[in-house]
């Protein structure tokens, strides 16, 4: 009973000694659970910061999908966008950090720019040295541009880059060596004038003996086709490869893909308010709004390799000498004419295919070979319609 009542604080100085141990593991504990959380919260704002980079990235490449910038866009090039840009081609500030997590609403900034991928291994590989005193359209004209978006919150900075192609949308039209309203054939020679090779000739009158102009190459009821077999027969020579289709009814460019090729010509830098030199008539698509546009000389414009397609809007083309077109000639006859839109002379060459529209035809020439059919002229007419990143070009940099 005597240690009982002894007061020499064994027990207390244990019981603090077991207090201190446990305070200095639950002081260990939160500073781990602390450190751990502010990992975490860092992680979570470079996260943050990171789709907030994306966010901007994504939202450049949808806007070069509304507009792509061609080599026409030289004096327009695309500038560097940031929260306060106003500007249609880039993203919307507002939207963009209303849409980021809310560890970077406040304060957070972005900036996005478009850069062209010409020179020094800017193709394929990415670098700010390289890339970024680039000008802000496809100045090569490779349909390709470099799209790079930083994103900066709460003292954190995300780069991301991609390589961005121009989608191209073919346009359809019927296959045809030619279709007109009517078209003349100037020599009467047995010769071959057109050769189809399996591509439609079609006119949208109907012969008639009583055809002053002619509706089918040749007027006939008297004379040298006193009868419209005579000139079947003739006309079997003259245009070879397919057999003539009158009272033709199909449809050509719908008004949406007019707009979309006018787009496409204006963002090239080949669309033409009257008539271009020849030179110029080269090209992927070129829009002529109106003239009588006359060519002559020996002009090779465009190649089998890379056909292109000449829109005339209004007006006429005529072709003469040697010179040799190789694409589509679309004559959209938009004022309504009757006359002869397009024109061959000579022995220059249309090596894909005429379209006429409306009422208005074509005249064919004299010597020889004006119209030769090239189907891959035809798979050539496109515009341009979207834009994406290109596969594996897509990546984080650290920005320099």
């Amino acid at each position: 009973m005597r240690r009982v009542h002894e007061e020499d604080g064994i027990a207390l100085l244990t019981a603090m000694v077991v207090l201190m141990l446990m305070l200095s593991m639950g002081l260990s504990l939160l500073s781990i659970v602390d450190t751990q959380t502010r990992a975490s919260g860092a992680q979570r704002e470079r996260d943050s910061t990171f789709n907030l980079a994306e966010s901007a990235l994504g939202a450049q490449v949808f806007a070069l999908a509304r507009d792509w910038p061609g080599a026409g866009h030289m004096a327009t090039p695309y500038g560097a966008c940031t929260p306060v840009s106003t500007s249609p081609r880039c993203p919307s500030g507002s939207e963009l950090i209303a849409g980021a997590s809310p560890d970077v609403q406040a304060g957070a900034t972005w900036e996005t720019s478009v850069h062209d991928n010409d020179g020094a291994g800017g193709q394929d590989f990415y670098s700010d040295a390289l890339i970024r005193a680039r000008p802000g359209y496809d100045a090569n004209r490779d349909g390709r541009l470099w799209v790079r978006a930083s994103a900066t919150a709460r003292g954190r900075t995300r780069t991301l880059v991609g390589l961005v192609g121009a989608e191209q949308q073919e346009e359809a039209l019927p296959q045809a060596a030619l279709i007109a309203a009517r078209v003349e054939i100037t020599n009467n020679g047995n010769k071959t004038l057109i050769a189809a090779s399996g591509g439609l000739v079609a006119v949208r009158c109907s012969p008639s003996s009583q055809d002053t102009v002619p509706c089918l190459g040749h007027t006939f009821g008297s004379g040298r086709y006193p009868s419209f077999p005579s000139l079947l027969e003739a006309l079997a020579t003259q245009v070879s490869g397919a057999t003539p289709i009158t009272g033709y009814q199909g449809t050509m460019l719908s008004a949406e893909a007019m707009a979309r090729l006018k787009a496409t010509a204006i963002a090239d830098g080949t669309a033409y308010a009257t008539c271009p030199s020849a030179a110029q008539l080269t090209g992927h698509v070129v829009w002529v709004q109106s003239g009588t546009c006359t060519y002559t000389g020996n002009s090779q414009l465009n190649s089998a390799a890379a056909p292109g397609v000449l829109i005339m809007e209004s007006g006429s083309v005529s072709f003469g000498g040697t010179t040799n077109f190789h694409g589509v000639v679309y004559a959209a006859n938009t004022t309504g004419s009757t006359g002869w839109a397009v024109q061959t002379q000579g022995n220059a060459r249309i090596t894909g295919g005429v379209i006429v529209e409306g009422n208005a035809g074509m005249m064919v020439g004299s010597s020889g070979l004006n119209i030769e059919f090239d189907i891959n002229a035809y798979r050539a007419v496109s515009s341009y319609d979207s834009a994406g990143v290109i596969q594996n070009t897509w990546r984080e940099i650290r920005a320099g």
